[in-house]
């Protein structure tokens, strides 16, 4: 069976662009517990020794967003598919989980796409 009648249409470019995802994806749900903290921190006890974190969360989750509209496009998402993707890793864990079940659906036909 061709690699198109897979779905992957160019593998090279489809295991970058899920590597990248998993990164972003691992990056920004470690960068949610950051930011957890440093709000506990500021609102809960005045502290703002982590204050500077807030932009770089903001460009960690971007990076994030990029990742998932780069993998979304490859793969041929849906917009919808996309936003619910971005919007479930703002809730904390589910980064993790997303990451886990992308790469479950994506990594088989790409194995099966790279197979002589």
């Amino acid at each position: 069976m061709s690699t198109e009648a897979r779905g992957i249409k160019d593998p090279a470019k489809t295991s970058r662009a899920l590597k990248w995802f998993k990164v972003m994806a691992f990056a920004a749900g470690a960068a949610m517990f950051v930011l957890i903290a440093e709000m506990i921190m500021k609102y809960g006890f005045e502290n703002e020794a982590l204050t500077w974190w807030s932009p770089v969360h903001g460009f960690i989750f971007m990076g994030f967003v990029f990742t998932v509209w780069n993998l979304g496009t490859i793969q041929r998402w849906s917009m919808g598919r996309m936003a619910a993707i971005v919007l479930g890793a703002c809730i904390p864990f589910v980064a993790f989980w997303i990451e886990r079940k992308v790469a479950a659906e994506v990594e088989p036909a790409l194995a099966g796409s790279l197979a002589p």
